[in-house]
């Protein structure tokens, strides 16, 4: 069964496609349909005396002579698409595509156009080729280049500047396992590496060292992750050159490391000094009384009190010598450590082991006020213990002065606002003939000869500690040193 004629131009007239019906020779508009005269927002009367000029856009090539001549060759060759600019009737603009038919009716031929507005279409596809255009100079222009690898981690596909940056072409690069290029961190083929990009949205981290064809060396690194396109799995690697970042950070490694060597140089060198020094005077006494029991054992009468006395004091200086050596290995037990959980009080006390000998021998009194309670704080025993010699050191220098009257070195401990600290206070001449720009080599003390390095290094430790070292003018006069490290919450059982 076929549709009547009536059913036909129901189609017509119901159709969203607009439909103009053109004199063929004259080109003036004989008839449109109802979704024209919409588009259009003009009636059917309206639109037959319109011309080309009044109905279409103002650029050049929507002009009436081309229109003309777009109907004229679909009089001549019986058909031609355009895609024309048509103009509604309130003065907006709607793009067609659009195209010209020859129809030979019985009342002589016509053209008839149909056109639908496509403007939607054309912003859609001016927005997508924007977003490939913008794709494309990402991966031409951005610092990151992109790697496509199969299932074996060889190299499917291949960005150019992901190519340059292993130094060479993506033609040179195709096939190529990406391992053999240079040794991956973790290796792609690990558990860790698996387990990582079978989860959903999983990705991991990888680092590459590459040796060019020339010899220099070049660190990469990027995201390894699984993306799914086209009812396909594919790896991905963004990966982009970190050499600049790899060197410094080893840089400042060796920085960090040739710190804790000059700072550990400089405890065992303050250690050495008191080993020599306190040794020798236990020692030497022991000399003394040993030569004394030599000459009594020589002589024709002995007295057993005499030697029994003699021989205490020897085993009671070798027990101080003995002490010495025990202190000095307790204090540098942990010299190798890294940093852990430590007492800074605890600390403060085995440093002024070695501070009170040196203040003895110099005839200063040393005061502590150490509160009974643990001050947790995060770092390295010795050479948090080594700041605190320097800076008591450096104030004994002070102190022993002729013009410093109160011969007595001032050592507190404790905490506030989230920090525990200590300050060591002499009563020497404090800052006042110190210029400023030299305390951080320790200049308060005015040392002839002192090269502030002890200082120096100090404040490195405590900053890299996350401290701080201040300092004050200490009261009635005299210098205030203070020192704060970060608390920290011990876990339980843990010291």
């Amino acid at each position: 069964m076929f549709p009547a004629r009536r059913d036909f131009e129901q189609m017509i007239l119901n159709t969203g496609t607009g439909i103009l019906i053109h004199e063929a020779s004259s080109k003036n508009i004989l008839w449109a349909n109802p979704a024209a005269c919409r588009m259009f927002g003009f009636t059917l009367d309206e639109l037959k005396p319109l011309k080309a000029h009044h109905m279409s856009g103002q650029e050049r090539q929507y002009r009436r002579e081309v229109g003309v001549a777009w109907l004229q060759s679909a009089v001549v060759h019986g058909s031609s698409r355009k895609q024309w600019k048509y103009r509604a009737k309130d003065g907006t603009d709607f793009l067609t595509d659009a195209r010209a038919t020859l129809v030979r009716c019985e009342d002589g031929p016509v053209v008839m156009v149909e056109f639908r507005n496509i403007a939607e279409e054309v912003e859609l596809q001016e927005e997508l080729s924007w977003v490939s255009e913008s794709l494309q100079r990402i991966m031409t222009h951005t610092s990151a280049g992109i790697v496509v690898l199969d299932d074996d981690n060889c190299i499917d596909d291949i960005s150019p500047l992901a190519a340059q940056l292993f130094g060479r072409t993506p033609a040179e690069l195709a096939g190529v396992h990406l391992e053999d290029l240079g040794r991956c961190e973790p290796r792609l083929t690990s558990d860790h590496v698996a387990e990582r990009l079978d989860t959903r949205a999983g990705s991991v981290s990888i680092q590459q060292e590459i040796t060019k064809d020339d010899g220099s060396m070049v660190w990469l690194a990027g995201e390894l992750e699984i993306v799914a396109h086209d009812g396909m799995r594919s790896r991905v690697l963004t990966v982009r050159d970190v050499t600049d970042r790899v060197e410094w950070e080893r840089r400042t490694a060796y920085q960090e490391a040739n710190l804790q060597y000059l700072s550990r140089y400089h405890a065992m060198g303050d250690m050495a000094m008191i080993l020599a020094h306190e040794l020798g005077q236990p020692l030497a006494a022991s000399t003394n009384y040993l030569s004394g029991l030599k000459a009594r054992v020589s002589a024709e009468t002995v007295d057993a009190r005499s030697l029994a006395y003699g021989i205490d004091q020897i085993e009671k200086q070798l027990n101080r010598a003995a002490d010495i050596v025990s202190s000095v290995k307790r204090y540098v037990r942990r010299i190798e450590s890294t940093a852990a959980l430590m007492d800074l009080n605890e600390t403060v006390e085995e440093s002024l082991y070695f501070v009170r000998l040196r203040a003895a021998e110099q005839g200063v009194r040393v005061y502590a006020e150490i509160p009974d309670r643990d001050l947790a704080v995060q770092g390295e025993n010795v050479l948090i213990g080594q700041v605190i010699v320097n800076l008591c050191v450096n104030a004994l220098d002070e102190i022993v002065r002729p013009t410093t009257e109160v011969k007595e070195l001032a050592v507190q401990t404790g905490e506030a606002d989230g920090a525990a600290f200590v300050v060591i206070r002499d009563q020497g001449r404090g800052m006042t003939e110190a210029p400023g720009d030299r305390l951080a080599s320790g200049a308060f003390s005015s040392k002839q000869d002192g090269s502030g390095i002890g200082l120096i290094i100090s404040e490195h430790i405590v900053e890299r500690h996350g401290g701080t070292i201040q300092y004050l003018p200490n009261t009635p006069s005299g210098t205030a040193v203070r020192v704060a490290l970060p608390l920290v919450q011990p876990t339980p059982g843990e010291h």
